[in-house]
């Protein structure tokens, strides 16, 4: 099984915009049956480095394009990189480590 990932352009990097892939989506377990207008967040950290959490956010576009946003993208990769992600927890807590 492939691990879920992102190679990145450069709109991926100066914009935050990426297109949603299918494997991406279904290991944030999003179920698309239920997935409406409204965008989802997710809680993400950038691995380790020593950053705030960011919200991964998905959205449709009007035309029912699937996204998705990573902030602060731009001061961690470059053009070219892999950016894959795992599950992690804390007590209640569920977020998403953002791998480089």
């Amino acid at each position: 099984m492939a691990i879920p990932h992102l190679k990145i352009t450069e709109t991926m990097r100066n914009k935050c915009i990426i297109d949603a892939k299918k494997n991406v989506i279904d290991f944030f377990e999003i179920d698309m049956n239920l997935w409406g207008d409204e965008p989802l967040y997710f809680v993400g950290q950038y691995g380790q480095l020593n950053m705030d959490d960011v919200l991964i956010k998905f959205y449709k576009t009007a035309r029912g394009d699937k996204r998705m946003s990573i902030p602060k993208l731009r001061k961690v990769a470059e053009v070219g990189d892999y950016v894959w992600f795992t599950v992690a927890e804390d007590g209640d807590t569920i977020y998403y480590t953002i791998h480089i």
